[in-house]
């Protein structure tokens, strides 16, 4: 490439990032580096133009040291105290039905932006898009698990809030779906298309050509590692049949993510074996996995009850794991987005798709083997640019906001 043509792009790319809108983020999700849907949309927004973002965060605050550099963020707490009580679905079904009064309304009113963008989750999204039709403005939906479906409402308020989401999915001027699975089950259950926005790497993810050296020898204990929340007795379960497989052959099991030594010990997760990493910053962890695991992890949720959310929500522990170079375990259910993804990409992963502790043991067993490990890891490597990058993320992205008439 000449140094005109560099020069060209990287006008080019500058003329992009400034034609985007003066943006104002409405929701629930605070905007943080820290983990889950928060570090998803601190990546997706790490790179927006200075003096052309503002943060509303209407669910937990986030921690000042995580936040994007110079970015005003206001805190705008909808939430109740009563949430937290016996009372949950009913009190969040009540702030759901009041999420856009007017008191609200008024504190945004002299603000200035040309763009609502908000996640469907919590109540912040509601709130988001009454702001957008006040000021006259697109919204951009951004979708990272089934709310209408995930929410713990209670049955006679479902019909209420799918309708309030069918209205606000059909309202906003782009909307950007986790997954194609997602994508497909809205379009046709709300008739409007998507785009597909992966969660995607950091700006600055460690990036490896090929698969660590050290896979290569044979080691005497397989080391396999889950990085992430469990937040729910289907997580919990898997794990814990993975945890009594790696215990047979001697192997270990290394837990990072916001999990405490107390709550380890209640979900059955505190053998000898068991080694708690903590929370880190995703550039050490992939650096730690790198040299430490063997196998890494992906577990879905076999549960009857949560099979609407594992269809569409996609793992965002992908796009980092992916960057390890290290192979990759899938267990979940035949309709979960995780196999099928793997499935639509062979040779990723290793998969099994059945509740099956007895065949979870003999694939661990085969694990072990390391010339059995180091083709997934490559191939992981390679789909994972494809899917995870950065650059991808925010073409995207930039792409859905530079949709610039508000839909009614």
């Amino acid at each position: 490439m000449s140094a005109t043509t560099l020069h060209l792009s990287t006008e080019s790319a500058k003329q992009l990032i400034a034609s985007l809108p003066n943006l104002l983020y409405i929701g629930d999700v605070p905007i943080e580096r820290s983990y889950h849907g928060s570090l998803v949309l601190y990546r997706l927004l790490e790179d927006y133009p200075a003096g052309s973002l503002t943060i509303i965060e209407t669910g937990t605050e986030s921690i000042s040291a995580h936040r994007l550099t110079d970015v005003p963020y206001v805190s705008l707490p909808m939430r109740s105290r009563w949430l937290d009580t016996r009372f949950h679905s009913l009190v969040l079904s009540w702030s759901m039905m009041r999420a856009a009064r007017p008191d609200f309304l008024n504190k945004l009113s002299e603000l200035n932006f040309d763009a609502v963008v908000t996640v469907g989750h919590g109540l912040g999204w509601l709130l988001a898009a009454a702001v957008a039709v006040e000021a006259g403005v697109p919204l951009h939906l951004i979708m990272h698990d089934d709310w209408p479906r995930v929410a713990n409402v209670p049955q006679q308020f479902r019909n209420w809030l799918d309708r309030s989401f069918a209205r606000v999915y059909r309202q906003a001027s782009s909307r950007m779906c986790v997954s194609p699975f997602m994508r497909e089950d809205y379009l046709a259950r709300y008739r409007c298309d998507a785009e597909v926005l992966y969660p995607s790497r950091a700006k600055n993810s460690p990036d490896f050509e090929t698969v660590p050296t050290r896979m290569k020898p044979d080691d005497a204990q397989l080391t396999i590692a889950f990085a992430g929340t469990i937040n729910s007795e289907g997580y919990v379960r898997v794990l814990r049949q993975l945890s009594q497989s790696l215990s047979k052959i001697g192997g270990r099991l290394l837990l990072f993510g916001p999990i405490s030594q107390d709550a380890a010990k209640q979900h059955g997760l505190d053998d000898r074996h068991v080694v708690l990493g903590g929370l880190l910053s995703p550039s050490d962890l992939i650096v730690r996995l790198r040299n430490e695991a063997d196998v890494l992890f992906v577990p879905m949720s076999f549960d009857r009850l949560e099979r609407s959310n594992m269809e569409m929500a996609f793992p965002s522990k992908l796009a980092d794991y992916t960057a390890t170079g290290l192979p990759l375990l899938i267990y979940g259910p035949p309709y979960c987005s995780a196999v099928r993804w793997a499935h639509d990409n062979p040779g990723v992963a290793e998969v099994i798709a059945v509740e099956d502790p007895a065949l979870l043991a003999a694939t661990i067993r085969r694990l072990a083997i390391p010339t059995t490990r180091l083709a997934l890891g490559q191939r992981a490597i390679e789909v994972g640019r494809t899917f995870f990058s950065h650059e991808a993320a925010q073409r995207t992205f930039h792409a859905a906001l530079r949709v610039a008439e508000p839909r009614s």
